[in-house]
């Protein structure tokens, strides 16, 4: 848990988003992996918000190895990217990331799954995200 961090800036509501990779995380099989969303309000005090995971999660995946959460946008949302860089796809080590939507109450809800067009064995895309 906290092997990769990723904090958004203070939204006009004067809250934060902090997203923790727990890429050993092992609720469907060994090293699956998950991220924790956590509300953080100003006076630094924080509340976890919701447990992610991938929607094909699966086995040695590692989701969670790289994580990153954008600031606000004017709409109250953010943006937060999980790399699962083990995933298999296309071949051992492929790699993917997945997109989730964060709202300014630290609900999330994955809107994409990312995979690079040429992806094969090894490749290991999603090992470092950024947003």
């Amino acid at each position: 848990f906290g092997f990769s961090v990723s904090v958004s800036s203070f939204s006009s509501g004067g809250d934060a988003i902090a997203v923790m990779g727990a890429h050993e995380n092992s609720d469907r099989g060994g090293f699956t992996g998950s991220a924790y969303v956590f509300r953080v309000a100003a006076d630094g005090t924080a509340a976890q918000t919701a447990k992610l995971t991938a929607s094909d999660g699966a086995a040695h995946h590692r989701f969670g190895f790289s994580v990153s959460v954008s600031s606000f946008s004017s709409g109250g949302d953010a943006i937060a990217v999980m790399g699962a860089h083990e995933n298999s796809d296309r071949g051992g080590f492929t790699g993917s990331a997945y997109v989730f939507r964060v709202a300014a109450d630290g609900t999330a809800a994955q809107t994409a799954k990312l995979t690079a067009s040429d992806g094969a064995a090894h490749h290991r895309f999603g090992f470092s995200v950024s947003v």
